[in-house]
């Protein structure tokens, strides 16, 4: 018996072939994952159910299962269909490259933060996500890196977009929660900044003072220019030891 990640494989890298002629199928594999990708949007990943989707399509769950056999499968394709919104990192400089990377991949996140749930699970990974890592890949393939180099590469820059990313998606959860905007939730915690004492916080009443806190760099673009110049350094340094990679036996 197949499980259900052999049946995600199956679904990502082998989807059914759409009709082309008559009538246009009232549902399909697409329709019900655009569809998903919708109601996320809209409410967040824990509003997605498969009669929420079925409804947004003015079908009926069992529907649904036609096309898709269930969340799990539906949520890797729709992780899948947002990759591929992104696009193919083009040849070039390897930090332009990276860059660019590092771009759609915070667009992305910005357009679905939703995404940013479900990449802290295990996910069967589809040709959109892939292509576009092996992409980043081919970006740094000319530097002289051993293979696992260019993976530690290559992932550092994801992980630095995943983590500003999760701040910013865990803001808009709050916000779309409470109602209440992060700056709104901020300027009513007037109890708190009277903690702010030089005695108790110096550092930190330094700051506030001197406009620090409402002065804030816009933490996406500080922090990868700050990730992609210690990576040159690594890349570009004349002593970097080269990692040889193991044979395999």
């Amino acid at each position: 018996m197949k499980s259900d990640r052999d049946r995600s494989v199956r679904l990502l890298w082998e989807p059914p072939a759409e009709a082309t002629r008559g009538p246009k199928a009232a549902l399909s594999q697409s329709r019900v994952v655009e569809a998903a990708i919708k109601v996320a949007d809209a409410d967040g990943i824990d509003a997605l159910t498969m009669r929420r989707v079925a409804e947004t399509l003015g079908s009926t769950a069992m529907a649904l299962y036609r096309h898709v056999p269930g969340k799990s499968e539906l949520l890797d394709l729709m992780v899948d269909a947002v990759w591929g919104e992104t696009e193919h990192t083009p040849e070039g400089e390897w930090r332009q490259g990276l860059e660019f990377f590092a771009r759609q991949m915070w667009a992305m996140y910005r357009a679905h933060p939703w995404m940013l749930q479900l990449t802290t699970s295990r996910r069967v990974p589809g040709p959109q996500s892939m292509t576009r890592s092996d992409a980043a890949y081919a970006a740094v393939s000319r530097l002289g890196l051993a293979p696992e180099e260019m993976v530690a590469v290559v992932t550092t820059v994801a992980q630095f977009v995943d983590g500003v990313g999760r701040t910013m998606a865990d803001r808009v959860q709050a916000e779309r929660e409470t109602g209440i905007s992060e700056e709104d939730w901020w300027n009513g915690r007037e109890e708190l900044w009277q903690q702010f004492t030089p005695e108790r916080l110096p550092m930190m009443n330094h700051i506030w003072n001197t406009g620090g806190f409402h002065r804030l760099l816009d933490e996406f673009e500080f922090g990868l220019a700050r990730v992609l110049d210690g990576l040159a350094v690594f890349i570009e340094s004349e002593e970097r030891p080269l990692v040889r990679p193991q044979t395999c036996l």
